[in-house]
């Protein structure tokens, strides 16, 4: 039954009541719940919620557990017979099997609640989990039940890795269908090198020269070029994006310039049209550039001088009209040495040369960067995580190898993991590899600062003079200064 007729049947329903016709309307009630019966007939709910992969755990309004199924108890080790029929909130209180639950919450304020904590597992052990609560509203608008969704942390980094990597491997070629200026990861940041960029992207995209952006993996090169694209007049036109170190060999070619109809055993008979093609009147972003081969080096070049590619097996040139952007975390001057590269190619590609630098040779920006990533994770995780002062100084001394990519990942992992709303700064060392102690990177004031500065100052002079006149002269102090800050600093001297 559609949606129509039980419209059209419930209207009838309300016409009989309205005209005295009880019976008849009560038939017809009888007669459409059968109908909607038989319509949900063969769906077996429990069933489905049985073989789910992640774990479901369900309470009545009253926060009294209903149900668990099947993952949930193969994720924790809690059995049913353990919690069924329990308060969470007598087995929050009693802490052995977990130390949070969210129902009570869910229950309380009448909407999704999301939150972490400790799950106990089958080995005894303890695991991180990831919940979502859901309240379930009955007919006068109270909380009937609340479904929470269950989600081992550990579990959901591996899910989202393979899915990033499953990702990266498929996006090899892009077509924007649709350009988001939203979607576009800022470029935040208040260093000179930023702002430079951000000048020469003001310049060069209203032209239609080829542009090669330069830096390290994650630095944000496809950011630069979506700047580009979309302050340029090809806007709205065809934007298309391929990874040519993740295409083999042998078929980028003829994804890039396409091929004619029989070209060679095993292609289409329709032939195909390549890359540029479709790129035509718009742009095309060709990155990892610097793993082009050799011989497509030559027919790229051609294209950019002569603005006409040939298809394989094709014997005519095809005219097009687009522009050209490039990038690479390759030294291309040194494959240029190493005879890997074309040197005519390099300065074809690089009319206006775009160099991001690396996170660790802007490390003012990364406050900026933090900041802004902790909203917007936390926004889409509803999950706030605020970051102390002693965990900030832990990001900014990080070397991020990974660049703005990893900072983004960690980032999410910690708002995903972060057991409280203020993220461990001891965990986060943890996770970064860092032996640090975080204590000892807590703000103090300046006077404290230029005092441990002064003192430290002092015992290195006495210690490499000998004695208090010659770390006074080394110091270009008078003896007295010495002896006196010394004294109040307890360190030890001699008056040689």
């Amino acid at each position: 039954m559609d949606w129509q007729h039980m419209m059209e049947e419930l209207d009838g329903l309300c016409a009989a009541l309205e005209s005295g016709e009880q019976a008849w309307a009560l038939a017809r009630a009888e007669a459409l719940r059968e109908l909607v019966r038989t319509e949900n007939e063969g769906v077996d709910f429990k069933a489905v919620v049985d073989n789910l992969l992640d774990g479901v755990y369900v309470t009545d309004g009253n926060a009294v557990t209903q149900y668990v199924n099947p993952a949930y108890t193969k994720h924790t080790g809690i059995q049913p017979e353990e919690i069924i029929g329990r308060s969470v909130t007598d087995i929050v209180a009693e802490g052995t099997l977990f130390k949070k639950a969210v129902s009570a919450d869910v229950i309380r304020l009448r909407r999704n609640v999301t939150g972490t904590g400790f799950i106990r597992t089958l080995k005894g052990k303890q695991i991180h989990a990831y919940v979502t609560g859901v309240p379930l509203f009955d007919r006068n608008g109270e909380v009937k039940n609340v479904v929470v969704s269950v989600f081992d942390t550990d579990s959901l980094r591996y899910r989202v890795t393979e899915f990033r990597n499953a990702m990266q491997a498929g996006d090899a070629v892009q077509i924007v269908e649709r350009f988001e200026e939203d979607a576009i990861n800022p470029m935040v940041g208040s260093d000179p090198s930023i702002q430079e960029i951000r000048r020469t992207i003001a310049r060069a995209a209203a032209t239609d020269v080829t542009i090669l952006i330069t830096g390290e993996s994650g630095v944000g090169k496809e950011s630069v070029a979506d700047r580009v694209y979309s302050l340029s007049r090809r806007k709205g036109k065809p934007y298309v994006k391929v990874n040519c170190a993740a295409i083999p060999g042998n078929l980028l070619e003829s994804e890039l310039f396409g091929y004619e109809k029989g070209a060679f055993t095993g292609a289409s008979k329709e032939g195909k049209t390549g890359l540029f093609e479709r790129a035509n009147h718009g742009t095309i972003l060709l990155d990892e550039i610097g793993d082009l081969p050799y011989e497509l080096q030559t027919k790229l070049l051609r294209a950019l001088q002569q603005k006409e590619i040939m298809r394989i097996g094709g014997v005519k040139p095809i005219s097009l009209d687009v522009r050209v952007i490039a990038a690479t975390n390759a030294d291309l001057k040194k494959k240029i040495k190493d005879g890997t590269f074309r040197e005519d190619l390099y300065y074809r590609l690089s009319v206006v040369p775009v160099h991001v630098p690396p996170l660790r040779e802007r490390r003012g920006d990364i406050a900026k960067l933090v900041k802004h990533y902790f909203f917007e994770y936390c926004t889409k995780h509803a999950h706030t995580v605020t970051v102390p002062d002693e965990a900030m100084m832990i990001f900014e001394s990080y070397d991020w190898p990974g660049n703005v990519r990893e900072l983004q990942n960690v980032i999410e992992y910690m708002v995903i993991c972060s057991e409280s709303n203020v993220l461990d700064s001891k965990a986060l060392a943890n996770y970064l590899g860092m032996k640090v102690d975080p204590e000892a990177l807590r703000p103090v004031s300046l006077h404290s600062a230029l005092e441990s500065y002064e003192k430290k100052l002092i015992e290195t002079a006495l210690s490499e003079t000998g004695g208090v006149r010659k770390a006074a002269a080394f110091l270009h102090v008078d003896p007295s200064t010495i002896s006196r800050k010394a004294r109040k600093y307890g360190i030890p001297m001699t008056e040689a």
